[in-house]
């Protein structure tokens, strides 16, 4: 397993949950992290995170959806650091959870569930494979999928968009990899287990702190094997 550690880092849905936990522990641990989220306006936590770390964090609106705003961070990306070497992209709706089930499953629903799990982290991984690469042999995305979408856990009713798409995401996964490893980018899914956001909701086993301890565990979880 390599040492190396990340120095400038985006993260998608960096307004809540997961994403929000990361940006508190990566704060002071890199020497930049872009945290970006849809409407940035609106989180004001992330807001107090990123004024309380000036000169580490970079807040701006993304939206993984629109190629443009995609466009938009890397030309941002490149400007700052011109460099980038661990994307997380982990911003991700669940469409409805229990009551997408089969007999209810709306179009136009799984089709946005799709958009924003499946093609947004496709999109995200294609459009700043170049400032990966530029990073430097090592450089790491990391895709938040779900155990969900594996094809063996079939069972339990709803979350038929959201386990379509996170299947989906794994294999994009796989796409990714195979296009990068010549360049040295090391492309993996991380499923983080049940946790207490508001998609996993207040039952879940495990805490957002839980998760995301700090620079360390994303880098155990990304280097996994090298």
């Amino acid at each position: 397993m390599s040492n190396r550690f990340a120095r400038h880092v985006l993260l998608t849905g960096a307004n809540r949950g997961l994403g929000l936990e990361w940006v508190r522990q990566l704060a002071d641990r890199v020497e930049h992290l872009f945290a970006t989220c849809r409407r940035p306006d609106d989180a004001q936590e992330l807001g107090r995170l990123a004024d309380a770390h000036p000169e580490t964090v970079t807040v701006f609106p993304l939206d993984v959806v629109e190629p443009e705003a995609i466009t938009a961070a890397v030309e941002r990306v490149e400007e700052k650091t011109g460099a980038l070497d661990l994307l997380i992209n982990n911003a991700g709706i669940n469409g409805g959870g229990t009551s997408d089930r089969f007999g209810t499953v709306d179009a136009d629903t799984m089709t946005q569930v799709l958009r924003v799990n499946t093609v947004g982290p496709h999109l995200m991984t294609q459009a700043f494979a170049d400032v990966l690469q530029t990073g430097g042999e090592g450089a790491v995305v990391v895709n938040i999928t779900s155990q969900l979408g594996s094809i063996s856990r079939t069972s339990g009713g709803g979350w038929h968009s959201y386990k379509a798409s996170k299947a989906a995401l794994n294999m994009c996964t796989r796409l990714q990899a195979a296009e990068l490893e010549d360049g040295g980018v090391i492309v993996v899914a991380m499923h983080p287990g049940w946790v207490r956001t508001d998609m996993g909701g207040s039952n879940a086993r495990l805490s957002t702190e839980k998760i995301c301890v700090g620079h360390d565990r994303v880098h155990r979880w990304a280097y996994t094997g090298r």
